[in-house]
C-alpha cells in the first residue's frame, strides 16, 4: 500500500485524463493517471478500421497541440490514436498502465483511498474520466436471450468488408447506427435494414462540399432553440423530407436532446444516398426476438446474417463509491463542437476548484 497522499489521481488515460493531467500541470497541480489498458489509445485501436472523427480537426485536438500537416478534415482512427500518444509522450505524464481502479472509498477527512490492481492508492482529489463509451448496453428484448443468430453490439463493428454479402439489421437510429451505416453503404452487401423508432435529427459531414461541422462555435454560443432550427432546416437542404424514405416524422430537437440527454447529433456520410437507391431500408423498431428471427414493431420478421445494436452505450459503473466533495467526473458530455473542446472546459473548471481549495 502507498502511504503517499497524492494530489489528484485521475482515473483513466484517454482524452479526458490527458487534458486534465495537461490543464492541472498549467495549475501547479501533479497527478498520476491509472489506466487499465497497456497503452495509449489501446480502445481506439479496437474500434473499426474505417473510423473517423465526426468533428474537424480544427475542433479535434488535444489542448494546444496540432494534427500533423496533410491530415484531413476529418481525422482517422489511427492519426487520432498517434495523436494522443504523442501527446502523452511530449508531456511525460505519470501515467500508471495495466490498473484497473475498484473502488473508491473516503479514508479520511479530505483524502481518498483508490483500490486498484496495483494495491491501494491516496489522493486529495480523484477524476474520474473513463468516458461514456466504455460499457457495451443491449435493449432488454423478449427473446435476448434465445436468440441464436450473430449480433453484437455497433462497438464490435468490426471491418466493414467482412459484411460483403451478408444480410444486416442495425438497430437504432443515433451517431453509432448512422456511423455503422455510412460505411455500409460503401459495401456491397446483402439487404440492409435500419430500424428506428423515430425521424432522425441528422446532419450531413458536408454540405455544398462545406464541412458543416465549422460551423459549430457559432452554433455553440446561440440559444439552443434556434439551434434545433437550423439545424432542422440544414437537415431539410441537404436531405428533402426523409419521411419520403420511410423515417417515421422527426421532432427536429436535435440540440435539445444534446442539451438535455447527452445524446449526439447523427452524421450523414454516405447512409441516406444508400437509403434513397434502395440499398438500406427503413423498418419500425424491434419488438422482440425469436430463435432465429427478429420481430418488430408492426409484426413483420426478419431473418437477417448479422444484427448489429446501436442503442448506445453507460459508463463504468465506478463512480465512487463515497460520491460528495472530491470527486470529479469528466469527459461524459458531448457538445456541439467536440469532446475535446468539452473535455477541455471540463477540466479547467476542475482545476481551477481544486487550486482554490488548495490555496495556489
Amino acid at each position: 500500500m502507498s502511504t503517499n497522499v497524492h494530489e489528484v489521481v485521475i482515473v483513466g488515460a484517454g482524452l479526458a485524463g490527458l487534458t486534465a493531467a495537461y490543464v492541472l500541470k498549467q495549475h501547479g497541480i501533479s497527478a498520476i493517471l491509472l489506466e487499465r489498458e497497456p497503452e495509449i489509445g489501446a480502445s481506439w485501436q479496437r474500434r473499426h478500421p474505417q473510423l473517423t472523427l465526426n468533428t474537424h480537426r480544427d475542433l479535434s485536438t488535444l489542448p494546444d497541440t496540432r494534427y500533423p500537416a496533410g491530415t484531413g478534415a476529418f481525422p482517422k482512427r489511427d492519426v487520432v490514436v498517434r495523436h494522443l500518444q504523442d501527446f502523452a509522450r511530449t508531456h511525460a505524464f505519470d501515467i500508471r498502465h495495466g490498473v484497473s481502479v475498484d473502488d473508491i472509498t473516503r479514508d479520511a477527512p479530505g483524502v481518498f483511498r483508490i483500490a486498484s490492481s496495483a494495491g491501494d492508492f491516496q489522493a486529495r482529489h480523484v477524476i474520474m474520466a473513463v468516458g461514456r463509451d466504455t460499457e457495451r448496453q443491449l435493449p432488454p428484448w423478449p427473446g435476448l436471450d434465445g436468440y441464436e443468430g450473430d449480433i453484437r453490439h455497433a462497438a464490435d463493428f468490426g471491418d466493414a468488408q467482412a459484411y460483403a454479402g451478408r444480410s444486416v439489421l442495425v438497430v437504432g437510429g443515433g451517431n453509432s447506427g448512422f456511423d455503422v451505416l455510412n460505411h455500409l453503404s460503401r459495401v456491397k452487401t446483402g439487404p440492409v435494414w435500419f430500424s428506428v423508432r423515430r425521424g432522425p435529427s441528422i446532419l450531413p459531414k458536408r454540405l455544398f462540399r462545406f464541412a458543416v461541422h465549422r460551423l459549430s462555435p457559432l452554433m455553440q454560443a446561440l440559444p439552443t432553440r434556434l439551434v434545433d432550427r437550423m439545424i432542422a432546416a440544414t437537415q431539410y437542404l441537404a436531405f428533402g423530407r426523409l419521411s419520403r424514405l420511410g423515417f417515421p416524422k422527426g421532432a427536429h430537437d436535435a440540440a435539445t436532446r444534446l442539451v438535455d440527454q447527452q445524446i449526439a447529433i447523427p452524421v450523414d456520410d454516405g447512409a441516406i444516398d444508400a437509403i434513397r437507391r434502395k440499398q438500406i431500408s427503413v423498418v419500425r423498431g424491434v419488438r422482440s426476438l425469436d430463435r432465429k428471427a427478429v420481430i418488430l414493431e408492426d409484426g413483420s420478421l426478419l431473418v437477417p446474417d448479422v444484427v448489429i445494436v446501436a442503442t448506445g452505450y453507460g459508463t463504468s459503473a465506478l463512480a465512487g463509491s463515497d460520491g460528495g466533495t472530491g470527486v470529479w467526473h469528466m469527459g461524459l458530455t458531448p457538445s456541439l463542437t467536440s469532446f475535446f473542446h468539452q473535455t477541455r472546459r471540463e477540466a479547467t473548471l476542475i482545476a481551477k476548484a481544486i487550486s482554490g481549495r488548495s490555496g495556489r
